[in-house]
């Protein structure tokens, strides 16, 4: 009997080792796994960043584009005023000049 149980016992110790054999390469395989997942996961999430900075860059640079296109034209409308004498200026300082030269 003692002869049985003593098998019993190592035949328990042998499964036992194989379970934690076993179990070990799960753990592993699940940790490799896990690892790939989560790199993938971070490469998705680095592309998707970047999708939306550049979209964001490409906002900001088409709303800059908008208020710089805005301020030429301002600008442009500006100097016109200061260089271009309107009509009925242009008409009354021609007028002074004409009679000054009469005179």
């Amino acid at each position: 009997m003692a002869k049985e149980a003593l098998l019993k016992v190592v035949e328990a110790e042998k499964e036992a080792d194989q379970m934690i054999k076993k179990a070990k390469e799960d753990a592993k395989e699940m940790a490799i796994l896990a690892d790939k997942r989560s790199k993938k996961i971070l490469e998705e999430l680095t592309i998707k960043a970047r999708i939306e900075c550049d979209r964001l860059k490409a906002q900001a640079q088409e709303e800059m584009k908008g208020e710089l296109d805005s301020i030429a034209l301002e600008s442009d409308k500006r100097c016109r005023s200061i260089i271009e004498i309107p009509q009925d200026r242009f008409d009354e300082a021609k007028k002074i000049l004409i009679e000054r030269i009469v005179k």
